[in-house]
């Protein structure tokens, strides 16, 4: 028996979403729960299938990279994630923060690295 059933998204503010979650517990007890995430987030998702890409895409999600056929960085959104978190073919999935000015320096030294092409022996 499923004691928590995602329904509608109720309101968006300030790029969160509020998601009202129905239980027959609560129900009974005459309480509403909802649940807040961000609008839109980065979620690292590990799965047990060789490729998560259709269940990332079917939940609303875009993958942003590729790490292997069972890893990769997604953008989702909050109810997305949730549809996410409980499916059998996902071993874990947790928000991902960016340090976006490490980022950039990292880009940088990619940059200017200079990176021998395949082939070339020197």
């Amino acid at each position: 028996m499923t004691l928590i059933k995602k329904s509608a998204i109720i309101i968006g503010r300030m790029g969160f979403k509020d998601i009202a979650v129905n239980s027959p517990i609560a129900e009974v007890m005459g309480a509403r729960i909802k649940i807040t995430g961000p609008a839109r987030g980065m979620y690292l998702v590990t799965g047990r299938a060789a490729s998560l890409e259709y269940l990332v895409k079917a939940a609303g999600g875009e993958i942003v990279l590729r790490l292997n056929g069972g890893i990769m960085l997604a953008t989702l959104s909050f109810p997305g994630y949730l549809s996410l978190k409980s499916h059998h073919e996902i071993s874990r999935i947790g928000p991902v923060t960016v340090d976006l000015k490490r980022l950039a320096k990292l880009t940088e030294m990619l940059a200017k690295a200079n990176i021998p092409k395949p082939g070339n022996s020197g």
